[in-house]
């Protein structure tokens, strides 16, 4: 006598960070909208451009203001636009260390393996950087008198590669972590970057010799100098390394991502993180001169920087 044998389906027994959750719930409540005759959503990227743009109004309203910083030069704009990025950074990588944690590192892995409130997570992720982008893109714009200034020619393509990279994932269905590891790795120094960025330009704006920023300004420098040359002389790379070896010379890697998209994709994060040699080199130069600063009060930024 033959006895059947019913086998159950394996439960996904991946365990998702609750803010994983957290993520899921705000997209499941965005409104889906789709690209005309696809069912490829940007509802949230909208949405986070949206929002960004509020946010940055409020902090030059702040600065202008509440600081009563000069409002005809850039470095008010800049600094307004610093603590945007900062909101921005935090709130991407909290998300995207939850969502990394949360399955293996595999660079190449599929993501229709993941439970169903796992994807949203990761969608909403990649929206909400997608719509950081072209915010950023448009305020560009906006303060150099809806032109294109040449000093912005580098953050828009560093940020068309980035939607590139991203948008792709989600179409292909594959390559999210790549994507998000490469995202929080970028994000992680953003704080300290930004940081020094509005104690520089807030030691010549504000009238008090002994404010804030010129209390934090030389830690705030060495910090970021400490962390941006961590991150782009040896994080970024040995990432770097690791996801071009998963993408072009595993079986999974090649199976999940076609040749034609991994050879794109290393060009792309190879090209960004080589690109970003001379401020990493200026970073190692922060370090090294400890707390004397590089940027002082007499600094000249330029006549971008100019009234």
């Amino acid at each position: 006598m033959c006895t059947k044998i019913e086998t159950q389906p394996k439960e996904n027994k991946m365990k998702m960070k609750k803010l994983v959750y957290v993520w899921n719930d705000l997209y499941n409540s965005a409104p889906k909208l789709y690209i005309p005759y696809t069912k490829f959503d940007i509802g949230f990227s909208i949405i986070s451009c949206a929002v960004v743009c509020i946010l940055r109004l409020i902090f030059e309203y702040f600065y202008i203001h509440i600081l009563n910083f000069n409002p005809d030069t850039y470095k008010t704009i800049e600094s307004a636009a610093a603590c945007a990025s900062i909101t921005h950074a935090i709130l991407l990588c909290t998300g995207l260390w939850a969502a990394l944690t949360s399955q293996p590192y595999v660079p190449s892995e599929k993501i229709d393996k993941a439970p169903k409130e796992y994807q949203n997570a990761v969608t909403a992720l990649l929206q909400l950087c997608t719509g950081y982008m072209f915010y950023d893109a448009i305020f560009m714009f906006r303060s150099n008198n809806w032109s294109l200034h040449p000093d912005d020619t580098a953050f828009l393509a560093h940020h068309f590669v980035t939607t590139f990279y991203m948008t792709q994932t989600r179409i292909l269905g594959a390559g999210h972590i790549s994507a998000m590891g490469l995202m929080f790795t970028g994000e992680a120094t953003n704080p300290a970057q930004n940081g020094h960025l509005i104690t520089k330009f807030g030691i010549q704006l504000t009238t008090n010799e002994h404010s804030l920023f010129h209390a934090l300004h030389p830690y705030t420098e060495l910090i970021f100098g400490i962390l941006y040359f961590i991150f782009r002389a040896f994080v970024g790379p040995t990432q770097i390394v690791h996801i071009t070896y998963d993408l072009l010379f595993t079986k999974k890697g090649r199976d999940n991502v076609s040749l034609k998209v991994s050879l794109i994709w290393v060009a792309m994060i190879w090209g960004i993180i080589l690109g970003s040699y001379p401020w990493t080199m200026e970073a190692l130069e922060m370090v090294s001169d400890g707390l004397n600063v590089k940027y002082d009060q007499r600094w000249d930024y330029g006549p971008r920087y100019e009234l």
